[in-house]
C-alpha cells in the first residue's frame, strides 16, 4: 500500500443562506475551487487519476455529474476523469475517504476529494419527487427491517445512550472547526479559503469566535430536552 499525503487544501469562504455566494452557480464555485488548487501547489491536473465530489443535491445545477461539469466549466483537462458521490451529510468526506483508497491502492497517482453543495439554490429536499409517477425513495420493505428517522433524531439517541450531555457537544461542536488552526499558525498549511465571483474571501477568516453564552441560547435540534444544535447534528 503507497504512503497517501495531503498536498493542500482548498475552498471557498464561508457563506450564508442568501449571502455572498447564493448567486454563483454550483460549477462556477466547485470549479474555481478545484482550478485554485492547482494555480497553489504548481501541480499538473494531467496528474491526476480520478477527482471525487460529493454532493447530496444533484438536481438542476448539481445534476449530470456536478464534480465532472465542474472541472471542464474551469477549464481543466478533459482527459481527467470525475465521479460525484452522495452519502447525504458525509458526501465529501466519502469523496475524500475514496480518493485516499484510490492512490493507497495504487490504482491512481494522484487524486482530489471536493465537494459543493448550493443551498440556497438547492435546499433541503430538493431531491425528493415532486411528480407522483416517479415512485418514492423508500418503500414498504424498507420498514421490514428498519425504522425511518433523521440525523437529528439518530443524534439524540446517541447522546441518550452514552450520556453525552449538552455541554460535549457544543465543546465538540468547537472543537471540530478547530484542527486545521494549529498547521495554519505555523506555516505548514496556507488559508485555504478562494473567493469566487463577487464574494468576500476575508468573510471566511473571521475565525472561531468562542462564544459559549450565545451557543447556550440556541434551542435544540430536536426538541426543547436535546442536546445536539443544528450545526453539530449536521456536521
Amino acid at each position: 500500500m503507497s504512503d497517501v499525503v495531503i498536498v493542500d487544501a482548498v475552498r471557498t469562504p464561508v457563506g450564508r443562506r442568501n449571502g455572498g455566494l447564493s448567486t454563483c452557480h454550483s460549477v462556477d464555485v466547485l470549479g474555481a475551487v478545484q482550478r485554485a488548487l492547482f494555480e497553489r501547489t504548481g501541480i499538473d491536473p494531467m496528474e491526476v487519476g480520478q477527482v471525487v465530489g460529493g454532493c447530496v443535491g444533484q438536481v438542476g445545477m448539481q445534476s449530470m455529474n456536478v464534480t465532472r461539469t465542474a472541472w471542464l466549466t474551469a477549464g481543466l483537462p478533459l482527459e481527467v476523469p470525475a465521479t460525484t458521490v452522495d452519502t447525504q451529510c458525509g458526501s465529501s468526506q466519502q469523496a475524500t475517504n475514496m480518493a485516499y483508497a484510490l492512490v493507497a491502492s495504487g490504482v491512481v497517482d494522484a487524486a482530489v476529494g471536493c465537494g459543493v453543495e448550493l443551498m440556497s439554490q438547492v435546499g433541503f429536499g430538493a431531491t425528493s419527487p415532486k411528480e407522483p409517477n416517479s415512485g418514492r425513495p423508500i418503500n414498504r420493505n424498507y420498514f421490514e427491517h428498519f425504522e425511518f428517522t433523521s440525523q437529528f433524531e439518530g443524534s439524540e439517541r446517541i447522546a441518550d445512550q452514552w450520556g453525552i450531555t449538552r455541554l460535549d457537544t457544543d465543546a465538540f461542536g468547537v472543537q471540530s472547526q478547530e484542527p486545521r488552526s494549529p498547521c495554519m499558525g505555523r506555516g505548514s498549511l496556507r488559508h485555504p479559503d478562494r473567493a469566487c465571483g463577487s464574494a468576500d474571501s476575508g468573510r471566511g477568516r473571521q475565525g472561531n469566535r468562542r462564544d459559549e453564552d450565545h451557543r447556550a441560547r440556541r434551542g435544540p435540534a430536536r426538541d426543547d430536552d436535546g442536546v445536539a444544535q443544528q450545526p453539530e447534528a449536521v456536521g
